[in-house]
């Protein structure tokens, strides 16, 4: 008991020991990137006030006129703003994309376990998320340079134009909008489903009739057009029936102690084998489960293989319904769960009348 308590003891504190060395590791990487951060942004402001120093301090002279100075002082102080968006460009590739990829990766293992579809799910939000960097870049380095050489009126309308694509940009990463479109790239990069699948997502069980930006659309067996929000596709449980070849499908069905157990077996086995769309090869042949021993009755599961998943709830029904009536022409009783009957003996009973 001592030796136990002893290697208990031994795995606790490397475990501890473990945690810390992350949180080191973990502190070391955010310090680094502070220091990044830090540096650069110290450069910026630091050239900017040295720019804005020696231009008031008359240090500029040299060029001669007064207005070649300030042409030379609006280039560097473009140069300098076109810095600034350099700046923004490689903090965006660094530091805020891998951290958007970080965030929605427990969501990207969830809905995807394939190794290659999660590289490929990362790539392409990582390929879109550079995308929009690069435009937003591009619009800022037009409207610094755009105000002097195309005029004060179109250096105008690209100033709103980026500061529209800002607050856009700015409102997707704090609302829904952005977590959808994310989604959306997520379930595209992913193989867990495609058009014509039978699925359920949730309480929405149907066909997939599209992937869309922001919604996933299921057709479900009433011919009714369900819109899923893909971040609630990418939060739910996902059954793809369509998946695989072939799918299971199983009924249960409770029956008293006094039913003959391999009865009851063989009628279940052969209601399966007439009902259309049951697999019945020597492979695949159906299979009777007893799933519960109950106060008053057995629960046996009848299971058997389809190719047809998207006629799954017809042909359960079928199954079903060839369930009852062989069982009432074997004049077998089907018990629910919490039922059981007490039946008087008919000879007693007219014995004693």
């Amino acid at each position: 008991m001592e030796d136990f308590k002893f290697c208990d003891l031994k795995i606790a504190r490397r475990v501890v020991s473990l945690q810390n060395q992350m949180r080191g590791v973990r502190a070391r990487i955010i310090g680094r990137y502070l220091l990044w951060i830090t540096i650069r942004i110290c450069a910026l402001i630091i050239l900017f006030v040295l720019l804005e120093t020696t231009y008031r301090a008359g240090l500029f002279g040299f060029l001669g006129s007064v207005e070649n100075q300030a042409i030379a002082h609006d280039i560097l102080q473009k140069i300098l703003f076109s810095l600034v968006v350099w700046f923004f460009v490689a903090f965006s590739k660094k530091i805020m994309i891998p951290a958007i990829i970080i965030t929605i990766s427990p969501a990207v293992s969830k809905f995807s376990r394939d190794p290659y579809s999660k590289g490929k799910t990362f790539g392409s939000t990582k390929r879109y998320l550079t995308y929009l960097v690069y435009l937003v870049a591009v619009l800022a380095l037009i409207l610094i340079w755009a105000y002097s050489f195309l005029g004060t009126w179109i250096s105008g309308i690209l100033g709103t134009g980026l500061i529209l694509t800002l607050t856009f940009v700015l409102g997707l990463f704090t609302s829904s909008v952005l977590g959808n479109v994310l989604a959306y790239a997520v379930i595209s990069g992913s193989s867990e489903f495609k058009r014509g699948d039978r699925v359920q997502i949730g309480d929405s069980y149907g066909d997939v009739e599209e992937v869309g930006i922001f919604f996933t659309r299921i057709k479900t067996i009433k011919d009714e057009i369900i819109s899923v929000p893909n971040l609630t596709v990418m939060g739910k449980e996902i059954r793809n029936f369509s998946a695989l070849k072939e799918v299971l499908v199983y009924v249960s069905v409770t029956l008293g102690y006094d039913v003959d157990k391999d009865q009851a077996k063989r009628i279940l086995i052969e209601s399966a084998e007439r009902t259309g769309g049951i697999i019945n090869s020597p492979e695949k042949k159906p299979f009777v489960l007893l799933r519960d021993l109950g106060s008053f009755a057995i629960t046996y599961e009848i299971n058997a293989y389809t190719n047809q998943p998207n006629m799954l709830v017809r042909i359960r029904s079928d199954l079903i319904d060839n369930i009852l009536t062989d069982f009432k022409k074997a004049e077998v009783e089907i018990l629910s769960p919490s039922h059981f009957a007490i039946r008087q003996n008919p000879l007693k009973s007219n014995t004693e009348h």
